[in-house]
């Protein structure tokens, strides 16, 4: 991850600009004093700029009573044209509203309720036009907290059996610990309380440790609250499973995420919920097993991106396209709650909440459950390298702009040279239990299957620089054992994925741990695609290159922090290849062809199969990208995804042979290149030949065979006899084309599917023209290996015509007058 790149993209993008629909004076407003409202209404709706009639405002306040943000007390009847709420105007668009002699005064606000803001909306006096925040949203003006003083606090052990964070006790009651060495006083200020500032809710002190119970909670309501420390700073749980975020959940749509409970703005800042007897998600996939880890076929995908409603559940709609391409297990891009909505997630808060920008928490779940219904894995990668300042554990120590020395968690420096944000410090064991929390909630309360671990070579309090970095670090093998210990308690199965890039004998040891590692192919795909033998050394992706015994490497050609092949092929490629999608697409499988062949687990980045063109760095690096759907109605770009779903059928059929073969044989260095590329694998399963011609020319191989009898080319159908290894078999592959061998038949070859008494089709394979045993009516709908309908047409003359389709496997629904038969055909 280049870690720079996504500070600038946040600073720039992430929030919204906020413009001051109004200014006060003084600056800070107090319940003392006057206070002249000056209202800009070029800012915000605009709704009453260049009107130069009566403006009236139309205000009341929040306070400790309001029952949400839009609950205004003391505020006039609409249209009240009073003089009191009359402005001024001072020209130039701008008006003035003096509050005078004081704010409590002057709005009627009975000694002892606390006022906490000021809410606006002005209007003209026949109230046609508006003045409002952006958005047409109401305008507030925060007072400045009251005076209070707190009391020494109360010294009591915590209840047994209480973890930090909130403890549901039963369906009213819960006990809240909050640890923080070194602070004075805490208090809580929630809905429960109004949000007041009140001695009787301290939290008790038991060393380093605070809590309170809090009881008569209705259940299923949801509370907001917050943690008052010293009288100074308020600040979320760290353990909380939800939050509200008054700068960005404005800006949620109601279709992602409905209901969502308003923001108490008696307060400012992220506050966090808790809902005691909470509706707990009913899972339907109970039996679902997890691939192995050695059969592992990783989309990876970026939510945000994958869709054009850009949510969980438009995710969940396209599981059946992600299962018929033939993957078995899905990456999500980080989920936890993250700043803003707009992100490619890597600027964590909160680790406990799912993000709301996405959906809601049942929505998470029903994506996993629906996805191991189909038989994938859920894999969820994760930030545990660094957090933003929102975290509670920043702000509980914070000087300045910075993380304080006293910050138990973080450290002040980064020991290594990749960080951004606040750099965790894990040889702490606070910080250690803290994540562990983490992981074994997301395990058990998500049934998610595994992590992938961002930056995890930064787990580590050795100072290192650019060049020292990936060096042996035994601190931080000891810092990722741990953690894996803690994944395997909780489930033995579940998958620990390192993107780690470190020295080989650290690798080693992780992988010996049963970690997996991440495997970077995308330099020597890229020059493989654009027509380059320099640099196209796909043998790093094998595990035997590395004398490893253990499949523990996953293997990419694209992941989200890569440039895209197919982008460098169509803006760098050789000629022939540049400026041809046709050859850019052929070339594309010929590149998943060489992934998929080489034994090991393998990632595909989303719409890799597409051969998806944008540049990484389109709308800037973790800008929002182009969704290109779309992309299924070329057919050249449709046949690269049935070159996929080709080929991870064929891993799906024959598992051993990519997992463990008896013997593989890879000729893919940059010496390969003239005259073609090869893999082979032998295992008692089957036999598997690859060969690839990377050049723009026709080229004649021989086909490095390794046992007698019939092979059959698993796209096009055609056989080859092979009576004696010692008789070489020479073909000709023409410029940027492949061929891959079976020693088999296997389900990609047609044979028909018999129900009843089957129609008889032929010739099967066909080279376009499909023949029908009888000429009776019937309705023909043709599915690709994807499982999309490609065509759909009544046969009437007993001839079908598909000349105009890409080769490969297609499956055929005939419905005839009494039944429906299915078939599998082999366009070639």
């Amino acid at each position: 991850m280049r870690r720079f790149l996504h500070t600038l993209f946040i600073i720039l993008f992430l929030f919204p600009v906020l413009h001051a629909q109004v200014t006060t004076v003084p600056a800070v407003v107090t319940e003392s004093g006057a206070v002249d409202i000056i209202f800009d209404a070029t800012q915000g709706n605009k709704g009453l700029m260049g009107y130069t009639g009566d403006v009236y405002a139309h205000t009341g306040v929040t306070t400790n009573l309001s029952t949400s943000g839009s609950d205004w007390k003391y505020a006039p009847a609409w249209g009240d044209n009073s003089a009191k709420y009359k402005l001024t105007s001072l020209g130039s668009d701008k008006w003035k509203l003096t509050i005078s002699p004081d704010v409590r005064s002057w709005y009627g606000v009975p000694a002892g309720e606390q006022i906490s803001k000021l809410a606006f909306v002005f209007r003209s006096a026949d109230k046609t036009k508006e003045g409002k925040a952006a958005g047409g949203a109401d305008i507030f003006v925060t007072l400045n907290e009251s005076v209070f003083t707190p009391t020494a606090p109360v010294v009591q052990a915590r209840p047994a059996n209480v973890k930090d964070g909130i403890n549901y006790l039963n369906d009213n009651s819960v006990t809240l610990v909050l640890y923080a060495p070194g602070k004075s006083h805490v208090h809580l200020m929630g809905d429960f309380n109004n949000w007041t500032k009140d001695n009787a809710w301290q939290l008790f002190k038991d060393g380093d440790y605070w809590w309170i119970t809090v009881n008569n909670l209705e259940k299923g309501k949801e509370y907001a609250f917050q943690y008052l420390v010293d009288n100074s700073l308020k600040i979320a749980d760290a353990y909380c499973e939800k939050i509200l975020d008054p700068s960005n959940d404005s800006y949620i749509p109601s279709s992602v995420y409905p209901n969502l409970k308003s923001y108490p703005n008696q307060t400012e800042g992220i506050v966090s919920i808790l809902q005691t007897g909470k509706t707990g998600y009913t899972w339907t996939a109970t039996d679902f097993v997890a691939p192995p880890a050695d059969q592992l076929v990783i989309y990876e995908l970026l939510v945000r991106d994958f869709t054009t409603d850009g949510s969980i559940k438009a995710v969940t709609a396209k599981l059946d396209y992600l299962k018929s391409l033939g993957v078995n297990a899905i990456e999500l891009m980080p989920v936890q709650e993250f700043d803003g909505n707009d992100s490619w997630g890597y600027n964590p808060c909160f680790y406990f909440a799912p993000d709301k920008a996405y959906g809601t928490e049942a929505d998470y779940k029903e994506f996993i459950d629906e996805a191991h219904k189909r038989g994938m894995a859920v894999i969820l990668d994760i930030v545990f390298n660094h957090a933003t300042g929102n975290h509670p554990f920043a702000k509980l120590y914070w000087e300045g702009s910075a993380t304080a020395p006293n910050n138990p968690w973080f450290n002040v420096t980064a020991p290594h040279p990749y960080s951004v944000f606040h750099d965790f410090n894990h040889a702490y064991s606070g910080t250690r239990e803290y994540f562990k929390r983490v992981l074994e909630h997301w395990l058990k309360e998500y049934k998610l299957d595994g992590f992938r671990f961002d930056l995890s070579k930064g787990f580590t309090q050795n100072s290192s620089t650019e060049q020292t970095a990936s060096n042996y670090d035994a601190s931080r093998i000891a810092i990722l054992k741990d953690y894996n210990s803690k994944i395997k308690s909780v489930n033995p199965k579940a998958y620990t994925i390192l993107e780690h890039f470190c020295a080989a004998t650290e690798e080693l040891e992780l992988v010996q741990d049963g970690m997996m590692v991440w495997a970077n192919a995308n330099n020597a795909f890229c020059q493989g695609i654009m027509g380059y033998s320099s640099q196209s050394d796909f043998s790093s992706l094998s595990a035997q290159s590395r004398q490893w015994n253990l499949k523990g490497m996953i293997g990419y050609q694209e992941s989200h922090d890569e440039e895209r092949t197919v982008y460098k092929a169509k803006t760098y490629g050789v000629d022939g290849v540049k400026n041809s999608t046709q050859v850019q697409m052929e070339r594309a499988g010929m590149n998943a062809a060489f992934l998929f062949t080489i034994p090991g687990p393998k990632m595909i980045w989303q719409f890799g199969e597409m051969g998806y063109d944008y540049s990484i760095d389109y709308n800037g690096r973790v800008g929002k990208k182009p969704v290109r759907w779309d992309y299924l109605e070329n057919p050249d770009r449709a046949k690269l995804a049935d070159t996929y779903a080709t080929l991870l059928s064929l891993r799906s059929e024959f598992p051993q042979v990519f997992a463990n073969p008896s013997t593989e044989t890879l000729r893919v260095s940059e010496s390969y290149w003239s005259n073609g590329r090869f893999i082979t694998l032998q295992h008692p399963d089957l036999n598997v030949v690859l060969a690839g011609n990377y050049t723009t020319s026709a080229t004649s191989v021989t086909l490095p065979f390794t046992q007698t009898g019939i092979w059959y080319d698993l796209f096009t159908g055609e056989s080859y006899v092979v009576d004696n290894l010692s008789n070489p078999v020479n073909v000709t592959l023409p410029g940027s084309s492949f061929k891959l061998l079976t020693s088999k038949k296997t389900l990609t070859d047609s044979e028909p599917i018999s129900m009843e008494k089957p129609v008889v089709v032929y010739p099967n394979p066909t080279n376009g023209f499909i023949q029908f045993s009888d000429s009776a009516p019937k309705r023909v709908t043709l599915y690709n290996a994807l499982g999309r309908q490609v065509l759909q047409q009544q046969v009437t003359d007993g001839i079908l015509n598909i000349g105009n389709l890409p080769a490969g496997p297609y499956f055929m629904q005939v419905y005839t007058a009494d039944k429906m038969e299915s078939l599998k055909i082999l366009k070639r």
